[in-house]
């Protein structure tokens, strides 16, 4: 994808600038249209994006390129970028909750079922206590823990 889009001219594009915990990102993104014959397997790819993302972190700068592609024909750098952001903003959301109240990156079990078990367990907590109108933050878990009769309460509801 990096050659073609260096050899192509894009659909669409928009760039913007983000300052917020202590950084500075620019961010230009650039849709192309699919012109090329793609391998087998990954039919329907109707869209190629590059996003480029440079600024400050930390007080250090950083310059980064990443590649998406897309089925839907969208023609608008813009909502692309917005669900790209969108996509990045749950995706963070959930692994700070899952890290942070869950100690997640501090497991450190021995056996993959193991692993796959304590995330699944992890997932159904946070579903549940969100399905039951609860955030799933370090309070709403401390009031649960131990306590198998009110968790059980919100799987009645």
């Amino acid at each position: 994808m990096a050659l073609y889009t260096a050899l192509c001219q894009p659909i669409s594009t928009c760039e913007y600038y983000e300052e917020e915990h202590g950084r500075q990102v620019y961010r230009r993104i650039e849709l192309y249209d699919n012109q090329t014959q793609i391998p087998k397997g990954w039919n329907g790819i109707t869209r190629f994006v590059k996003v480029r993302r440079w600024g400050t972190r930390k007080n250090k700068p950083f310059h980064e390129v990443s590649f998406y592609v897309l089925s839907k024909p969208i023609n608008s750098a813009l909502i692309v970028a917005r669900a790209i952001q969108g996509h990045w903003g749950i995706e963070n959301e959930l692994h700070w909750v899952k890290d942070v109240n869950l100690g997640e990156d501090d497991m450190t079990p021995n056996n993959k079922n193991t692993v796959a078990l304590l995330v699944y367990l992890n997932n159904i907590a946070i579903n549940t206590l969100k399905a039951s109108g609860f955030k799933p933050i370090k309070n709403t878990f401390a009031k649960f823990a131990n306590k198998v009769n009110e968790l059980i309460k919100l799987f009645k509801n």
